[in-house]
């Protein structure tokens, strides 16, 4: 008998595809009594995926179980199980938000768990935990697996006994992909002493891992002395670490790791560089951080005929004071403020100084190149570029700063 150790005063969200596994789990949630509503993905890429919700619709309804079903209608053709995920639970959180569900229900199974953990070893990930944790969180969304301590026959008897409908992707026999075949050719064969051994194997790795995440200064993360200074195996589970804050579903493989190491150690103090597909990093100064997009140029431009206020995402101004600080005269009217440009240049005390000598002068962070401000006179020449301050505030007599 398959037991959940889950709370029945909360109220849940069933992630169900009207599989055998989140159809067990349907059946085990009704019958015991606990308060939960599903939510069902259809993604269009199978030809059964609308009989599959259907179906899901007319089962639910015997019970007056509600179903929240999200139709999908993008195509999607590139990186479609990252695609998927996103589509999956940001809806998740939607539903969460709206109607105050307590978390998500999984139905991850323990072969899931040692599929993941032997198809983390073949790719030589650096994860925060070997296999499948049972709770989590996933772009904001709580998130728990109550089934990871059975098996897939264990959910397939629950069916087959208790006449629970369901449906079987064909796709999942598709021994070309990499977890399937683990899943048929590995898991699949394992005897239960084989399998006792791998789980206890995965437990003592993650007990190894907890130590090495627990001697992490987290706050000091972003910082390149700092990174540099661990060895390569804890930097390495460090670096999946800050990843993950940023995107969970995301992980550096060994290479990845390499890449990221060797742009640390480059003389380069500034940048955005490539690490994977949807991974860039960002490296400013003796710090760095990741991001699931690449920064560009922001462009901007806005016209002032007269002294006046002006409140903008990128700057703020008040030039209806004195602007004598800002090498600004009546006679320079109408002004231009615009995205700082490459081919910028201003002339200090005689000297012709290129714009971009000054942002590496002044160590003007790599993000905030992007949005930096220059003021043009009428006759199209640079008078002004803010002075980059790391520690600036702004007081009540600033008469121009940069956001």
């Amino acid at each position: 008998m398959i037991k959940l150790n889950l709370d029945k005063s909360k109220r849940y969200l069933l992630a169900c595809s009207f599989g055998p596994d989140s159809m067990a789990l349907f059946h085990i949630l009704r019958e015991n009594g606990y308060i939960f509503e599903c939510a069902i993905v259809n993604y269009h890429l199978r030809k059964e995926s609308d009989k599959e919700v259907n179906s899901l619709l007319q089962y639910s309804s015997r019970f007056n179980i509600k179903v929240h079903a999200l139709n999908v209608v993008e195509k999607i053709d590139k990186n479609i199980e990252s695609k998927c995920r996103d589509i999956r639970y940001h809806f998740f959180k939607e539903l969460i938000d709206k109607f105050g569900f307590d978390s998500v229900l999984v139905a991850q199974h323990q072969d899931d768990h040692i599929e993941t953990y032997i198809l983390q070893k073949q790719r030589q990930n650096y994860p925060i935990f070997y296999g499948i944790a049972e709770k989590t969180m996933i772009f904001g969304v709580n998130v728990i697996r109550p089934l990871l301590a059975y098996i897939k026959q264990d959910l397939l008897d629950v069916c087959q006994k208790n006449n629970v409908p369901f449906s079987i992707d064909q796709s999942n026999f598709d021994t070309k992909i990499k977890r399937n075949k683990i899943r048929h050719e590995i898991v699949g064969k394992m005897s239960a002493q084989e399998r006792q051994r791998i789980l206890n194997k995965i437990d003592i790795e993650n007990k190894e891992l907890n130590k090495i995440l627990s001697s992490l200064n987290k706050d000091k993360l972003c910082e390149v002395d700092y990174a540099l200074s661990l060895d390569k195996v804890p930097l390495a589970y460090a670096l999946n670490y800050y990843l993950k804050k940023i995107d969970n579903s995301l992980y550096l493989s060994s290479n990845n790791v390499g890449q990221v190491i060797s742009i640390l150690k480059s003389a380069k103090p500034n940048g955005q560089f490539p690490i994977k597909s949807r991974v860039f990093l960002i490296k400013e100064y003796g710090y760095f951080t990741f991001s699931t997009d690449r920064l560009y140029d922001v462009n901007y431009s806005y016209c002032i005929k007269s002294p006046l206020k002006l409140d903008t995402p990128y700057f703020y101004l008040d030039f209806t004071r004195d602007t004598s600080n800002r090498n600004v005269s009546k006679h320079d009217y109408p002004l231009t403020i615009r995205h700082l440009c490459r081919t910028d240049y201003i002339f200090i005390n005689g000297y012709r100084v290129d714009a971009n000598r000054l942002m590496i002068d002044w160590k003007v962070p790599f993000r905030k190149r992007l949005i930096w401000p220059v003021i043009v006179n009428k006759d199209g020449k640079c008078i002004y570029i803010p002075r980059y301050q790391k520690s600036f505030k702004p007081d009540s007599d600033t008469n121009f700063y940069v956001k």
